[in-house]
């Protein structure tokens, strides 16, 4: 609880240990157990992931982005003495149990990080793409043990190949316990998330009545990823952050509705995290007028406007601290947002993410108590009911 309101944390993040893959990979693919090397020049804090011949590589060398990466890590360790205990635990389930106490977080949906990384190649052999997203997932679940009544996670599986990942989106969700199943804005392959191609894992996702969260990752060596065009560039880690998550996430919501998966699965759920909400009014708008521009004739038909989808079918999250959030509530409404807190990453607001949602001026409090706890529990399928 913060302030007298629920809180369900859409988008919690686990930090995974070196050696996960080691011990949860099945025995034929122990030997595609991602490595991550570590740089002694000080051109990155972040780790190069090397599975197999394949290099995921650091987003970028120059010293002056390593330099932002490690002040940003360092503000976020000043901020609470808890992030030195989380560090010193390896961010087990008890020090995020305790981290969900200190922000007033009831129940959170954890989200992976390096689990997203290591997915992040278009050339890796799809069999192995498969077998990480499944070791991930046993791993996870095996974490949310801990306290399985606030600690809920998402299914990672392998765009590569989307039988495989159908078939491990039933394994995750019906064996395991996943209460989501996580997709990639970015087009892998060349494929895009409203490409034929990928149907049966929509399939498998309104089968199985839980949402895709789409949700971008920052270590990528995706051949299609905006932040790329970036790289190496003066001031590039500024430009890529602020801009590949609101983008990957507008596209993704493009294809999904314009491209006519929402149409073909009107029971697939759908969220867009980690990309903040304010450009969601602008977009529908658009997505609109292009539809009744340049709709009729194209390839697929839908019935209704790009928007319709939205507001059927999907919710958007909104930063903790996000002051245009009243702007958009006047504009779309309150139906439809989520919020996270992004905990542990360095670029969130721990420990005072939900002080500052809750403070937000120009948004009621019925709103508040609808994006804290209702609508992430309708999207989930997670503790719904009336708040207490």
């Amino acid at each position: 609880m913060k302030n007298g309101f629920k809180v369900m944390d859409s988008d919690l993040h686990t930090m995974e240990p070196d050696g996960l893959w080691e011990r949860y990979l099945d025995e034929p693919f122990k030997k595609f157990a991602p490595k991550f090397i570590r740089r002694t020049d000080n051109a990155s804090n972040q780790p190069m992931i090397r599975i197999g011949d394949l290099e995921i590589g650091e987003m970028s060398k120059r010293p002056r982005t390593a330099v932002v990466g490690k002040d940003l890590q360092r503000r976020a360790f000043e901020r609470s003495p808890h992030y030195e205990v989380a560090h010193a635990r390896g961010y087990d389930a008890e020090s995020h149990v305790r981290a969900m106490d200190i922000e007033g977080i009831d129940v959170a949906i954890l989200y992976g990080t390096r689990g997203r990384q290591v997915q992040m190649h278009d050339d890796l052999d799809p069999l192995v793409a498969d077998a990480l997203a499944r070791a991930h997932n046993n791993w996870t679940a095996d974490y949310c043990q801990y306290d399985p009544k606030r600690l809920k996670f998402a299914a990672q599986v392998a765009f590569h190949d989307p039988k495989l990942a159908a078939r491990e989106a039933r394994r995750a969700v019906r064996e395991r316990g996943a209460v989501a199943v996580i997709g990639n804005p970015n087009p892998i392959n060349g494929r895009h998330v409203h490409d034929p191609e990928l149907e049966p894992l929509w399939d498998a996702i309104e089968e199985l009545g839980v949402p895709i969260g789409f949700h971008p990752t920052g270590q990528a060596s995706l051949r299609d990823d905006i932040a790329r065009r970036y790289l190496d560039t003066p001031n590039g880690r500024v430009i890529g952050v602020a801009g590949r998550n609101p983008v990957e996430l507008m596209f993704a919501f493009a294809s999904m509705a314009a491209g006519g998966v929402l149409e073909r699965h009107p029971g697939l759920r759908c969220a867009f995290l980690e990309g903040t909400c304010g450009w969601l009014p602008w977009w529908l708008w658009r997505l609109d007028e292009a539809w009744e521009k340049f709709g009729p004739g194209s390839e697929v038909q839908i019935t209704g406007l790009p928007s319709e989808y939205f507001y059927r079918q999907c919710y958007v999250a909104t930063d903790a601290d996000e002051k245009v959030l009243r702007q958009v509530v006047e504009a779309v409404g309150d139906d439809n947002i989520v919020v996270s807190t992004d905990y542990p990453h360095s670029d969130g607001l721990f420990p005072e993410a939900m002080s500052e949602f809750v403070a937000l001026e120009g948004v009621s409090d019925k709103t508040k108590a609808k994006i804290l706890w209702d609508n992430c529990a309708r999207l989930y399928r997670v503790g719904e009911g009336p708040r207490q």
